[in-house]
């Protein structure tokens, strides 16, 4: 039976991941605190009051910024705390509470990714209506609300198929899953899943782009996935995401039943 091995979060669209070994999933919402902030593109206008899905593009991340992966981050929701180390060495120590803090933070990443002034990005957060408390906006790749989900053992076939380690935070999984067959997944489309006390709907598969190129322990681009899972398996897909129909608890080791 499938077992939940790993809890994920990426508070800041781009930056490092935070695991969780527990955590409530709410119903039709995303995994509480994902993607709740990203790095606006200079030219991007995004209503923090309120906010509407924007592609991908329009944000710092990896698809386009591979040296983002040179940085290692921690951010503290309660505190709003950042900090940022590059080779174990601490770059960045900010509380992103004040616009003098939050200077300091975007031109750090304005020198880090060599932008010029008038390309100095802006950080944003998903929402600050209070009142919207059933609207919690993130910085997903999909305008959906949906928690992703890949497979530990397709990878591993994957693996075995190109003759490359791939390390699995390549894909940036909210949830990662063992003790499942490889790419069956991909039969769950339409199906729920039971985990812990939540219930969760498979609707659709995870299409690959260039951000998963970039190798997560160097910032590297030293593979090209999307064309090696083409060659290999005909397709673009790795992964799934799914939509959570009942709110309730979810921890590392549960089992996910399928029905």
């Amino acid at each position: 039976m499938p077992v939940l091995k790993r809890i994920t979060r990426y508070p800041i669209k781009g930056l490092s991941g935070e695991n969780i070994e527990k955590i409530l999933l709410e119903k039709n919402q995303v995994l509480p605190g994902d993607r709740e902030f990203a790095f606006a593109r200079s030219h991007v206008i995004f209503d923090e009051y309120n906010p509407i899905y924007l592609r991908k593009t329009n944000f710092l991340a990896l698809v386009k910024d591979e040296k983002l992966a040179e940085l290692k981050t921690k951010f503290d929701h309660k505190s709003k705390r950042l900090i940022i180390k590059i080779k174990e060495e601490k770059v960045l120590d900010e509380t992103l509470n004040n616009e003098i803090n939050l200077n300091k933070v975007e031109s750090f990443f304005q020198r880090h990714l060599g932008l010029s002034e008038k390309n100095k990005p802006k950080l944003v957060q998903g929402t600050k209506n209070e009142n919207t408390k059933d609207f919690k906006h993130s910085f997903s790749d999909l305008p959906d609300k949906v928690i992703s989900i890949v497979n530990l053992n397709t990878i591993y076939d994957f693996e075995k198929k190109t003759n490359k380690k791939i390390d699995a935070s390549r894909f940036r999984a909210n949830l990662l899953i063992d003790e499942c067959e490889p790419w069956k997944e991909f039969d769950w489309i339409g199906k729920t899943i039971n985990i812990g006390e939540t219930v969760l709907e498979v609707f659709r598969r995870t299409q690959r782009c260039a951000a998963t190129n970039v190798n997560p322990e160097n910032a590297t681009r030293d593979m090209n996935i999307p064309y090696e899972i083409k060659k290999y398996f005909g397709h673009l897909d790795l992964g799934v995401y799914a939509k959570v129909k009942k709110t309730g608890v979810i921890s590392v080791n549960n089992e996910l039943i399928i029905n």
